[in-house]
């Protein structure tokens, strides 16, 4: 691939210190950097993976048709919701449809909504069902330890 401007310092060489990608580390090899190159459209469009982590995320729940619980982070919860409805977005709500988002979390990162899934992912049916109905008083006496019981 022969670039442009200011990409090019010679022929067969790329100045790594101005390529678009702004990452905390440059890519190493010259194989990455192309991949960086060919991923940016040009000099104008920079691959910014930092604002994928700082953009606003959901942990979101639905209710299936079966009953049972789907939970799910993203971070466009609008589409994300389109396509398990559209029964697009996976499996298990392709074989059981939800019927309704029953609950959402609003995080500043990605990464806390992650965080967040898997920590609700963890507890039991009836926390959950808690969680969804807004019954905080049952939320905190299914939180407590099983040793304090």
């Amino acid at each position: 691939m022969y670039l442009e401007e200011p990409f090019r310092r010679e022929k067969g060489t790329i100045d790594k210190s101005i390529v678009p990608f702004s990452c905390s580390r440059p890519p190493a090899d010259e194989k990455s950097v192309e991949m960086a190159l060919s991923l940016s459209k040009g000099h104008h469009s920079v691959i910014n993976l930092r604002d994928r982590r700082t953009m606003p995320a959901w942990l979101y729940i639905l209710r299936l048709k079966s009953g049972n619980l789907y939970i799910g982070a993203t971070t466009d919860l609008d589409q994300r919701c389109q396509e398990h409805f559209e029964g697009k977005a996976c499996r298990s709500t392709k074989v059981d449809p939800p019927v309704a988002l029953v609950y959402q979390e609003e995080f500043e990162t990605n990464v806390k909504a992650r965080r967040r899934e898997a920590q609700v992912k963890r507890w039991s049916g009836a926390k959950k069902e808690a969680l969804v109905s807004g019954d905080m008083a049952k939320l905190r006496k299914l939180s407590k330890s099983r040793e304090n019981k």
